[in-house]
């Protein structure tokens, strides 16, 4: 492993656990719309350490919530959902992230009423609308730093 790359992955745990733990969160119906979940797109620009980095953050976002077995597989289903975004990254990287929003709203979808008994429905639809929300806003900044950003890094400097 590069020392950057063990920087991004720092960067990327950090992000996610303190994006989730240390914001004020806001609700959508049953579901906590989690911070940490808007950098998800960005593993198409920053690649495994950001997959990994997500991955120990939300593992960490999690033992801060709450302990329940059930709850730890949470960050398992998230790497599979972003190891989709990273292979998708060639082809379309919109459509990893919307494949990542239906893996975790499956996922949440079935955890929600296991752990805190929210009514399967009320479920699906917090957890869709949340990931959605939050998914959605990553993919824009990543669209916008794709288009803007990135290219004025990598343009000649004309000054002297």
């Amino acid at each position: 492993m590069k020392l950057e790359d063990f920087g991004t992955f720092v960067i990327f745990t950090a992000i996610y656990a303190a994006g989730t733990l240390g914001l004020p969160q806001f609700s959508l119906l049953a579901y906590q719309v989690k911070v940490g979940e808007i950098p998800t797109a960005f593993v198409a620009i920053f690649g495994m350490p950001a997959v990994f980095g997500l991955t120990l953050g939300q593992f960490i976002a999690d033992i801060g919530f709450e302990s329940s077995p059930l709850v730890m597989i949470t960050p398992a289903v998230s790497f599979l959902g972003l190891l989709v975004v990273y292979y998708a990254r060639k082809t379309s990287t919109l459509a990893g992230c919307i494949a990542y929003i239906a893996i975790t709203s499956l996922w949440l979808t079935f955890m929600l009423p296991a752990v805190n008994g929210t009514p399967v429905v009320v479920a699906a639809y917090s957890a869709l609308a949340g990931q959605f929300v939050a998914v959605i806003i990553g993919y824009l900044a990543y669209k916008l730093v794709v288009k803007r950003i990135l290219p004025q890094m990598t343009e000649p400097s004309t000054q002297h």
